[in-house]
């Protein structure tokens, strides 16, 4: 017996070893906001159509009035490393998992989580990522962390509405991706994904690993360029949603109807062909701070009627003023075009403050407002859960609703 326990001794030992070899850094940030929020002024509680087509009641769908919550915004916890494997080789890994600070449980390895092998060659990867599309949408947000009511993924990709993210602004599950050395102010991504399903909220699902043998699959493309104060980005994505079933002419899309919550068994709402995304923007930064402007084209390519397509803008700035920095955002979305349909569009208004107590520590207030057109129910990001939405019903918002709010808190990175 003592034999034995020696040689598990020595056997933990080489592992300990054989760890040691791998360089391990934890890392991850605590972001808490107190907000305040409301939707009030909806036009449309029992839907664009009638409750026909509607799959929420209008009990569902009233007004919500100053909303207090406590928000974890896009708080985790990573752990990340390399091996230096000789001749310029190294392997390398990421976990990362989003935290609630409200007492809340987060979810375990739902960011950024993947392993690969980087070289002069580049970098390859292959795990749950983000893509080049969530990436640029991201770099151009004025606020910290890119998270928060002032957070442009308010508007960005989501066809009319909704609360959460849009489906080109959620990480990409069951993918492998290549980032090129940067060679005169120039690099690339290009990554690949093999299939989807349901995770995330109803019509904005995100992409995941496909369960459900539908083979449907995706691809994505950054390139960037950097000189300078300049920088330029452009980003597209497209998912082949061939298989998903019909539930009905495209054309009849709107933010009320019950085919944005109709999804097939990949996590994309059915009677949908293909979905793709253009984004592409251009940023100043100088001792002042930073400006930019964002595009984004999104089309859905369903399996009958025509193509619906929708444009959104974002012009945005930040001001360095002491250690501190003024926020301000303009985030315009066009009605969509092929449903026959007007009103859907909206627009976002964001100004907010950052006061740096640190290098790591950031106290900051923002204040942020989307008004909806009559066919239109865009609401916030949630943050790590979704109830964090203005709305509390599953129902979500009315059509029309205007949303504000104003957030006050602390994010502190490690």
């Amino acid at each position: 017996m003592q034999k034995k326990i020696i040689a598990l001794a020595i056997a933990g030992l080489a592992s300990t070893a054989a760890f040691a070899q791998t360089n391990v850094t934890i890392y991850g940030v605590a972001d808490a906001t107190f907000d305040s929020v409301k939707a009030t002024g909806g036009t449309n509680a029992g839907g664009v159509n009638g409750a026909a087509v509607n799959a929420h009641s209008a009990a569902e769908r009233l007004d919500y009035n100053n909303r207090n919550r406590v928000t974890s915004n896009s708080s985790y916890i990573g752990f990340k490393g390399v091996e230096d494997l000789g001749n310029g080789l190294k392997a390398v890994f990421q976990f990362e998992s989003g935290l609630n600070t409200d007492g809340t449980a987060g979810v375990w390895n739902n960011r950024d989580s993947f392993v690969g092998l980087a070289g002069g060659f580049g970098t390859i990867v292959a795990g749950n990522l983000t893509g080049p599309t969530r990436a640029l949408g991201a770099k151009f947000d004025v606020n910290s962390g890119a998270t928060g009511i002032g957070a442009n993924t308010a508007l960005l990709a989501k066809f009319s509405g909704g609360s959460g993210a849009g489906h080109f602004d959620q990480r990409i599950n069951n993918a492998i991706a290549y980032v090129s050395p940067t060679v005169g102010g120039f690099n690339g991504v290009l990554a690949y994904s093999t299939g989807f399903t349901t995770t995330g909220l109803a019509g904005h699902e995100s992409m995941g690993r496909d369960n459900s043998g539908q083979g449907n699959t995706a691809w994505t493309l950054g390139l960037n360029f950097e000189t300078g104060p300049v920088y330029v980005g452009y980003a597209y994505t497209a998912v082949n949603a061939a298989g998903n079933g019909s539930v009905g002419d495209v054309t009849a899309l709107n933010s009320s109807n019950s085919a944005f919550t109709t999804t097939a068994g990949d996590g994309l709402a059915a009677g949908w062909n293909k979905v793709d995304n253009h984004r592409l923007g251009v940023m100043y930064k100088a001792a002042f701070g930073q400006v930019g402007f964002l595009f984004d084209r999104a089309r859905i390519d369903p399996t009958t009627g025509s193509d619906l397509k929708q444009n959104t803008t974002y012009l945005s700035g930040k001001f360095n003023l002491g250690k501190g920095a003024i926020l301000a955002q303009w985030g315009h979305a066009n009605d969509l075009k092929g449903n026959g349909v007007d009103k859907e569009g909206a627009n976002h208004y964001v100004a907010g403050y950052e006061y740096n107590l640190s290098k790591r520590t950031v106290l900051k207030a923002i204040y942020s407002r989307i008004n909806n057109k009559n066919n239109a129910n865009y609401d916030y990001l949630y943050g790590v859960s979704a109830p964090n939405t203005t709305a509390t019903a599953a129902g979500g918002l009315a059509d029309g609703s205007q949303v504000s709010g104003f957030s006050v808190g602390l994010r502190h990175s490690f």
